[in-house]
């Protein structure tokens, strides 16, 4: 255990010691973080090939949701998974049906039978789910950016494909914009840093995150900070995030979002 005389006075009781701990063994590794990096690489090269209904109408593809604000949590539970969270900003007028719009998306990844995608796609209310063997999903929401508003403000799409002759709604949303406030509003603090650096000494540098490289065509997911790194309040919405999951791993029903947490 870290002596005393190197820890910070606020940051001295056990608890806090153990929840350090738990926050550095909690994040994602380096190889499952890398491999959602190529998959999200892949999926957007993928989604523009010759032919399909999206080819070059996808203007750009970028994280949301906790890829986006750095607080990714591994998979530890029956029911855990990991996934990345992405917006796909489309070249389509803001009058294209929302029926439309997700099952060209759909379309778009699923392809026709045998492809790669194929028995992987499933297409939602509101996105595009992307399911793989190990646990990990891809979510992809469709949007359409809106003139003359906040840096990537857009319309999303709603729309239950169990009830195809009920109109669609279309919604605004900026998860852009949220997780650039989040971060914005969660800065790190020097004394947290030094304190947490000094306990993950210790811990098997093999399980801390890898950085990425930059795809030409894409926006990259943002390089996953050890957490030693980390704001406080990203680390305390992962040990939330994680609390939630081992709460919720045999509840039925939907546990609280993530962006409630945030």
């Amino acid at each position: 255990m870290a002596s005393t005389m190197t820890t910070p006075p606020s940051l001295r009781e056990p608890v806090d010691m153990l929840l350090a701990d738990l926050s550095i063994r909690i994040q994602l590794n380096r190889t499952d973080y890398r491999k959602a990096v190529e998959r999200y690489q892949a999926l957007h090269r993928w989604i523009e090939r010759d032919p399909g209904p999206l080819k070059d109408r996808v203007e750009l593809l970028y994280p949301q949701g906790s890829m986006a604000t750095g607080s990714t949590i591994a998979a530890r539970l029956d029911t855990d998974g990991y996934d990345i969270d992405v917006v796909a900003q489309l070249d389509l007028p803001a009058s294209t049906q929302p029926q439309y719009v997700l099952d060209w998306l759909c379309h778009a990844i699923r392809r026709e039978r045998g492809s790669r995608y194929y028995a992987k796609t499933k297409r939602r209310t509101r996105c595009i789910t992307v399911e793989y063997d190990d646990g990990m999903h891809i979510d992809i929401t469709p949007a359409i950016r809106r003139p003359a508003t906040p840096d990537r403000e857009s319309y999303i799409f709603h729309h239950r494909p169990e009830t195809p002759a009920v109109p669609g709604k279309l919604l605004i949303a900026n998860p852009y914009g949220f997780a650039e406030w989040f971060k914005a509003t969660t800065p790190v603090e020097s004394e947290l840093i030094e304190f947490i650096e000094e306990r993950a000494r210790a811990y098997d540098t093999a399980q801390r995150p890898l950085s990425t490289a930059t795809a030409a065509e894409i926006e990259p997911v943002p390089a996953q900070e050890p957490p030693m790194q980390k704001s406080k309040a990203v680390i305390v919405l992962q040990l939330l995030k994680r609390w939630r999951n081992v709460q919720y791993d045999k509840r039925p029903g939907r546990r609280p979002p993530s962006i409630l947490l945030a």
